[in-house]
């Protein structure tokens, strides 16, 4: 059985992985899930296990709107991903390419500026 103190500061950890993975996805960037339900349902077990303790109880709680972020980041992640597959404008996508584009340097997939138009000279 893991101690109080370990699976407080467990579940802390989570939750700032959590949000650092929810700001990741609004700036347009995939997240790596993997292993998120284990990880989660082995902190429940954990702190089931040490039943009545309301301070673990509490964490958990408070790991609850996070989570609920995340997975709504997920949903408007999906949402862009099913507009730009069917064509569809979609400026919350253009929004996340900008912000990629600038935080990570252009992606190759961009197209190019169109090459600039002589001015007349009179």
């Amino acid at each position: 059985m893991t101690g109080t103190a370990t699976l407080l500061h467990d579940i802390q950890a989570l939750a700032a992985a959590l949000e650092e993975t929810r700001e990741q996805m609004e700036a347009g960037l995939a997240a790596d899930l993997t292993g998120l339900d284990t990880r989660v349902a082995t902190l429940c077990a954990e702190a089931q296990s040490a039943r009545g303790d309301a301070e673990l109880a509490s964490a958990l709680e408070r790991l609850l709107p996070t989570l609920d972020a995340v997975a709504a980041a997920l949903t408007r992640q999906r949402e862009t991903l099913a507009a730009a597959t069917e064509g569809r404008h979609d400026p919350h996508s253009a929004r996340q390419r900008a912000s990629a584009a600038y935080g990570r340097g252009a992606p190759a997939d961009l197209p190019s500026d169109p090459p600039a138009t002589p001015s007349r000279q009179s």
